[in-house]
């Protein structure tokens, strides 16, 4: 049984009260274009210069990621309350980078996809294999997410 239409009121066509507000349309496929929402509302918006900072800007996120992995693993040396609290927080941010980064490549841009996936696999050619970390006894596979 079909639900009946909702009740119209007043002059602004509000719906029960509430206004009605604008579909804004989002992609659930990849799509290739500069006019992308990356994280936050309006951002980068149309413009297709901001579009480009939000490339960059992805990619250093995934690169800054690789970087904390990379840290986490020198700070294993000492096993002092210290260090294990500074090896937390250092975890802790890299996993809400990791997924900020995840957020950003589920606006389904190829373009922010292809950033994201450049920084990683930049950031885990240059900390993992270039400057490989002091313990020789990890995999060398990055837990961003």
């Amino acid at each position: 049984m079909a639900l009946p239409p909702p009740m119209m009121h007043g002059r602004n066509n509000a719906t029960m009260g509430m206004p009605r507000k604008k579909k804004m349309m989002m992609h659930m496929t990849f799509y290739w274009g500069k006019d992308a929402l990356i994280l936050f509302k309006g951002w980068p918006g149309t413009n297709t210069g901001m579009y480009a900072l939000a490339l960059v800007f992805v990619f250093f996120m995934a690169l800054l990621v690789e970087w904390l992995a990379h840290c986490n693993l020198k700070m294993t040396k000492s096993d002092d309350a210290g260090s294990g609290l500074a090896q937390t927080l250092v975890y802790t941010f890299r996993v809400g980078l990791g997924f900020m980064v995840m957020l950003a490549i589920m606006s389904f841009n190829v373009g922010v996809f292809l950033a994201a996936v450049l920084g990683h696999a930049l950031g885990f050619f240059f900390f993992r294999v270039i400057l490989k970390p002091a313990n020789n006894n990890t995999d060398g596979i990055s837990n961003a997410c």
